[in-house]
């Protein structure tokens, strides 16, 4: 499954907006995802499509689809919207690409969706994607020290800092977002920690093999700031895994978190932001549990 990443794309002077600005998806090749929607909003004037397609132009264009896309010349009426539908179907293990052009009447009104699509080789163990192609596909451009299974027990590879804790950079709480999530079907709770342990979300039971993975009710997006430094956890079915090493001695890793400054697809660097990847088992996968964090800096 999958959610809108950094992209966007601006208003056009009539105020046409297509939203997200792109779409992620993630499948087993051979099958098919979820269909997943853009919204199209004509502002204060009515709007009228010249075309909706995808680019031919795109070699990743073929593993997606558009379900009963609009007819060319549509007209959406002011301050209505119109959802365009896009499906996942990929035929091998790689990361697709595409756009949805988007062009209405005006001068030069023409609106792209990004579409990147992660084919996978099944679910779990083996079968599951290294971290680079799944942060690739998500639009973090980020060195993480190699394309396949990193070693579990060479601290700091690629852009990895050394951020066993956190503080706050700034006013105002700070945000946690699972990104990504290649792990055994089970709840997953995560939060921080100072002394004491607070959960801030649960990944759900069925996200266990999935890219901007769902949270049951009641987890939150964010924590206040604790006033102090802070670590993370996530907790599973045998044990928890801390992003500090001396937390970690009865687990199988000990550098079991590897945390990298975020960057976005265009490799901008997201202030005061960073990706935390948790490995739970033992391989180097770094992709168990995948989180942006936000408004903070690594503990001095």
């Amino acid at each position: 499954g999958g959610g809108g990443g950094l992209g966007g794309s601006g208003p056009t002077p009539q105020g046409f907006v297509a939203s997200p600005g792109e779409l992620i998806f993630g499948a087993v090749q051979q099958t098919q995802s979820p269909v997943q929607s853009v919204k199209l909003s004509s502002g204060s004037a009515s709007v009228k499509l010249v075309s909706v397609k995808l680019d031919a132009a795109a070699q990743g264009s073929a593993a997606f689809e558009l379900m009963s896309p609009p007819a060319d010349g549509t007209t959406i009426a002011a301050g209505q919207t119109l959802d365009v539908q896009v499906r996942f179907e990929p035929s091998a293990i790689a990361l697709f690409e595409s756009k949805l052009l988007i062009e209405t009447t005006g001068p030069d009104l023409k609106t792209n969706v990004g579409l990147f699509g992660l084919g996978t080789k099944g679910l779990e163990g083996e079968n599951e994607p290294f971290l680079k192609i799944v942060l690739d596909t998500l639009g973090y451009k980020v060195d993480v020290g190699g394309s396949g299974l990193l070693s579990t027990t060479t601290p700091l590879v690629g852009t990895e800092v050394a951020a066993p804790r956190f503080v706050a950079a700034g006013a105002g709480e700070i945000k946690i977002i699972p990104v990504a999530r290649y792990s055994p079907e089970e709840p997953i709770p995560y939060g921080f920690y100072t002394n004491a342990e607070t959960v801030v979300g649960t990944i759900a039971n069925d996200q266990y093999q999935a890219l901007n993975p769902k949270t049951d009710a009641g987890s939150k997006t964010s924590f206040a700031d604790p006033g102090m430094s802070f670590g993370l956890f996530t907790t599973s079915k045998t044990h928890k895994t801390y992003s500090e090493d001396s937390k970690n001695a009865a687990n199988a890793v000990k550098h079991a978190v590897r945390t990298y400054p975020l960057k976005d697809r265009a490799g901008t660097a997201v202030p005061s932001s960073y990706l935390v990847c948790f490995e739970e088992a033992a391989n180097g996968d770094y992709q168990d549990y995948v989180f942006t964090l936000h408004n903070v800096k690594p503990a001095p």
